[in-house]
């Protein structure tokens, strides 16, 4: 293993004074016996998921925002991020939250001054360094203190637009992926562990199937009752987990290529985990030969258009059906359609409310505002559950059943 760190010297990115920059790379070369050889940016990071969060009081805010800005100094990285029309902007003094954030999103123009703001700093005077994430809905501003996970920062960007898009234009926010089959918009939205990317990914061999997003996705109603629903992208880039490698071989060759998170190999004491949990030594084996396998939190950063070129990717379709995903052992049936109540229930009464754990504001009056959405959605996408505790050619068979209008 080699590993060679460049270090950034000072910037600060669009909308702010600029000063030289140097842009930082953590390279890593990982070879196993000649089969692998991974050359890339990837920053290792101490935290590997979301921090603890509070919702806070507008004064609360000001009082945490002089605290970072006094943190950053003058010697801060900045940029302005267009999230469906959005302009989010980003205040850090990590060169690695800098670096992915300008990679995942499209471009604001400078001139246009933010709908939200997230001010993400490294203070180890910050509760000894606790790392904490607060949010004020009245400023849409986020302050996040002491991690350099990146997931942390993109969600919350997610869901800082959703609650300004939800409120004030109509504009909804669904956390799944969408593939769409010769011109239909086949939307998935399952929990963590189901099998989302793994689904999406193989209904991509589907003759006449287009990539559209793979992990958020922004939903306009056109045209009244008897108009449609448009599904729009957020991303520039894809934030993906590296693991799915598992299931989509293809895409190896095109992570090397990839800025990463969090690639690293599997260490003794995780190997012992691993076997506690039930896992074969042939599926052990597998994961200690690849970095890319061996963890669910490792990430990359990649241009969907890499994938399969432009031609299998679109960035604007309708959305016709919708499928919940769920692994459920004590569920002997496959597959069903479900009503609209029914389906707008099951989703309000999951652990993450909606499948969707980057919802910041959960009031009471929110809840409402999604679950209007979701029937309005249901009216013209019909839904259906999925259980993915078959084997996958299996589940994948009946996804494919639904999406062909047969099931």
């Amino acid at each position: 293993m080699r590993v060679d760190l460049y270090v950034e010297k000072k910037n600060v990115g669009n909308g702010a004074i600029s000063k030289s920059f140097q842009a930082s790379f953590l390279h890593k070369e990982i070879c196993s016996e000649g089969s692998m050889k991974m050359h890339s940016y990837n920053k290792i990071t101490k935290i590997r998921g979301r921090v603890a969060s509070s919702i806070v009081s507008k004064a609360k805010r000001d009082e945490l925002v002089a605290k970072a800005e006094k943190a950053l100094g003058n010697e801060w990285y900045g940029w302005k991020a267009n999230i469906d029309g959005f302009c989010m902007q980003l205040f850090t003094n990590s060169p690695h939250l800098y670096e992915f954030w300008i990679e995942n999103w499209f471009s604001m123009s400078r001139a246009i001054r933010s709908h939200g703001r997230i001010y993400a700093v490294l203070d180890p005077d910050f509760n000894n360094g606790e790392s904490h994430a607060f949010y004020n809905s009245e400023t849409k501003t986020a302050i996040i203190f002491n991690t350099e996970y990146y997931g942390q920062v993109k969600s919350w960007a997610l869901g800082i637009t959703c609650d300004i898009a939800e409120d004030q234009h109509d504009i909804h926010s669904i956390h799944g992926s969408c593939i769409e089959v010769n011109g239909d918009g086949i939307v998935l939205i399952a929990p963590t562990g189901t099998g989302k990317s793994t689904h999406s990914y193989a209904l991509l061999k589907m003759e006449g199937a287009r990539l559209h997003s793979d992990d958020w996705i922004y939903v306009r109603f056109i045209g009244g009752e008897k108009g449609r629903v448009s599904a729009d992208i957020s991303e520039r880039k894809f934030y993906i987990r590296t693991n799915i490698v598992r299931v989509f071989p293809e895409i190896r060759s095109l992570l090397d290529k990839c800025k990463l998170e969090n690639v690293e190999p599997l260490t003794k004491e995780e190997v012992e985990q691993l076997k506690k949990k039930g896992y074969s030594e042939a599926e052990i084996e597998e994961m200690l030969k690849d970095p890319y396998m061996a963890h669910e939190y490792s990430r990359a950063m990649l241009d969907p258009l890499w994938i399969s070129g432009p031609e299998k990717f679109v960035d604007t379709t309708r959305i016709r059906k919708v499928i919940l995903l769920k692994r459920d052992k004590n569920d002997s049936q496959l597959a069903r359609k479900m009503g609209i109540e029914e389906a707008v229930e099951y989703l309000t009464a999951q652990p993450e409310q909606f499948m969707n754990p980057y919802l910041i504001v959960k009031t009471p009056e929110k809840v409402e505002i999604r679950k209007n959405f979701f029937r309005r959605l249901f009216k013209f996408a019909p839904c259906y559950l999925v259980n993915t505790i078959e084997p996958v050619d299996v589940v994948q068979e009946k996804i494919r059943d639904v999406v062909r209008g047969r099931f």
